[in-house]
This record gives structure tokens, C-alpha cells and sequence, in this order.
């Protein structure tokens, strides 16, 4: 069943890649549809790389504790990727976004996604040094809900005192 799910992911992640400039309704050599092309191919590779460690078995290779701090490296790397690249996207109406803060406020946009870059780079970076301390499991599942939290936060605040405002006038 694993090796269905990620046919279908691979099959879905290249139309995707392929139909890039199509659903963003740029040209093929604009940036942000290079961009849009690289998260896809970065999400190629570990959904494969996954299945593929998996499938080897990093227990027999490598001790458990090994094999976590492997695991937290590679999450941690893949954050702050996924933060680098996120400030360089720009929201589109066709994508079919559903959040309304998405889809009419540019400038609230540009904010949470470069607060969510430096937020990627030190959550990936304390990641990687916690879990030399801590358990890395704990580590990792506690800075990935700090990683989605913390946006989220800023927009329900940021929304919270504009309705506040619009209401109150």
C-alpha cells in the first residue's frame, strides 16, 4: 500500500511540475515558476529518499540514536529550505488558496512569509543543537508544531485587531 501511495505522489508531484506555468499563468523561464518547480522536486526527493531509507533499513546500518540525529538533520534541512524558498513565491488566485488572508493582502503575505524564513533557518538550526541534548524525537515534534504555531499565531493576531478595528469604526 506504501508503494502506491508514493507512485501517486511521484505521478502527481510531475504533472504539477510540468504543468507549473500553466496553473501559476507565467511564462517557463520566470522565476517563480523555477521556484514553484524546485519545491516540487525538493518533495520528489524525500518522498523517495524516504521510502528508499525505509526500505534499506538505517537499524541495521546505524545504532537507534544514530539514526534519529540522521532524521532531525534531514527535517531540519528540509525546514529551512522550504523557509528560504517560501519568501520568493507569490500568491496567485489560481492556485486555489482557501485562506482569505492568502488570497486580497500582499503586504501581510510578504510579512509572515519572511518572518517565517528567519523562523525556518533558527528552528532548523536549534533543531539540529537540541537534539544533541534532548531526546530527538522531542526535539523534532516540538519544533515542527513551533514551526506551523508560531505563522499561524501572527496571522490569527494580525486578522484578530484588523477585525477589531473594522468593527469598532
Amino acid at each position: 500500500m506504501e508503494s502506491v501511495g508514493l507512485i501517486l505522489l511521484v505521478t502527481l508531484s510531475i504533472i504539477n511540475c510540468i504543468n507549473a506555468p500553466k496553473t501559476l499563468g507565467l511564462s517557463k523561464d520566470n522565476p517563480k515558476v523555477k521556484t514553484a518547480r524546485k519545491l516540487q522536486i525538493i518533495f520528489l526527493i524525500f518522498a523517495i529518499g524516504s521510502f528508499i531509507i525505509l526500505s534499506i533499513g538505517l537499524d541495521d546500518i546505524f545504532s537507534s540514536g544514530v539514526n534519529d540525529k540522521i532524521l532531525v538533520i534531514i527535517n531540519a534541512t528540509i525546514i529551512m529550505y522550504f523557509g528560504n524558498s517560501l519568501p520568493k513565491l507569490q500568491i496567485y488566485k489560481n492556485i486555489c488558496a482557501s485562506n482569505t488572508w492568502a488570497m486580497g493582502d500582499e503586504k501581510i503575505w510578504k510579512n509572515t512569509s519572511k518572518g517565517f524564513a528567519y523562523l525556518s533557518f533558527f528552528i532548523g538550526i536549534s533543531m539540529i543543537i537540541l537534539s544533541f541534548y534532548f531526546d530527538a524525537n522531542n526535539v523534532k515534534t516540538v519544533c515542527n508544531f513551533i514551526w506551523f504555531a508560531l505563522p499561524s499565531l501572527y496571522l490569527l493576531l494580525y486578522y484578530s485587531n484588523k477585525f477589531r478595528v473594522t468593527n469598532i469604526k
